[in-house]
């Protein structure tokens, strides 16, 4: 694939999709990237061979106090794509995959390319990745901040800001259980390996699933002290201890399988929106930018798209 673009956004999550919003909206022309086979980063959804669907990243989007990311989702609840889930905020119907979904919705997309060649050189962006060779004269990178810092180099004037912003990692378990199985809750917090546990298929549009579909993730310590060990270890260490949690056999354990999130919440922000080189035309942001929920991932992608936008970028 060989194509110019105008602006090239590499990461297709809340900030990417804000960004190009903005810049679509002002007539640019825009791609973005992502090397996921879906979009929507942490925003994602599983779903297995057998049909069975588990929010795997976030659960749930509280109310935003964005007044632009309020009215996307307010837009999203009537179209059917979100609905409230009691107290705790809003889900994605069918699944949380499916509010990034709905919300990138005329963008442009090129899905499971890793771009990881970043080079400024005769005044324009080149983008290489495994069959790709891109051009772009503006270029977004919203990733995780460890990433955009190995795609632009050590020694980019950039890197040393993107080197203090911090995460915690975060382990999930994804289990189902047969139905006659308890069910005692929708959802808990604690700490440790069980910090979260929710019970998905009580979400809006969960239902008629083979089994109840459940969530467990582990707290920042537990997740960080055991991150590196295989999905079926996770998931073996895991899954007995939510089957006690729930007051369920052992044998009501149908399913059970583990995700690592290396970068799930930011524990120390940026500060400020975003990173921005208005003579190479770059901007750098994600949530990590300003903290460490989807509404500051939406806030900097829109900062970074009218800035783009008022520079004629």
């Amino acid at each position: 694939m060989d194509q110019t673009d105008e602006v090239a956004i590499i990461g297709a999550g809340m900030t990417g999709i804000a960004c190009a919003r903005v810049l679509v909206q002002a007539g640019r022309r825009v791609r973005l990237f992502d090397k996921g086979r879906g979009i929507g980063g942490r925003m994602a959804t599983r779903i297995t061979r057998n049909g069975l669907r588990f929010d795997h990243g976030a659960q749930v989007l509280p109310a935003p106090r964005d007044p632009g990311l309020a009215t996307a989702l307010a837009d999203l609840a009537t179209r059917g794509d979100a609905a409230s889930w009691g107290e705790a905020g809003l889900v994605g119907l069918p699944g949380m995959s499916a509010i990034p979904a709905a919300l990138a919705q005329g963008l442009t997309v090129t899905q499971g390319v890793a771009i990881n060649q970043l080079q400024r050189r005769d005044g324009r962006w080149h983008l290489g990745g495994e069959g790709v060779a891109h051009q772009a004269d503006s270029v977004v990178l919203a990733i995780p901040a460890p990433q955009a810092r190995d795609l632009l180099g050590r020694d980019h004037a950039f890197a040393d800001a993107l080197a203090q912003v911090r995460y915690h990692a975060s382990v999930t378990l994804m289990a189902g259980l047969a139905p006659t199985a308890p069910r005692p809750f929708a959802r808990r917090e604690g700490s440790g390996m069980l910090a979260w546990i929710a019970q998905d298929a009580d979400k809006p549009g969960r239902q008629g699933q083979p089994l109840t579909t459940w969530i467990a993730q582990a707290d920042p310590d537990w997740s960080a002290a055991h991150i590196d060990l295989p999905f079926d270890d996770l998931a073996a260490m895991m899954a007995p201890a939510l089957i006690r949690e729930l007051g369920a056999a052992p044998g009501d354990l149908v399913h059970s399988a583990a995700h690592r999130w290396l970068y799930a919440r930011t524990d120390r922000a940026l500060g400020q929106a975003f990173l921005g080189d208005a003579a190479t035309r770059l901007a750098v942001g994600g949530d990590w930018a300003l903290g460490p929920l989807a509404e500051h991932g939406w806030a900097s992608g829109t900062a970074m798209g009218e800035w783009l936008r008022d520079q004629g970028a």
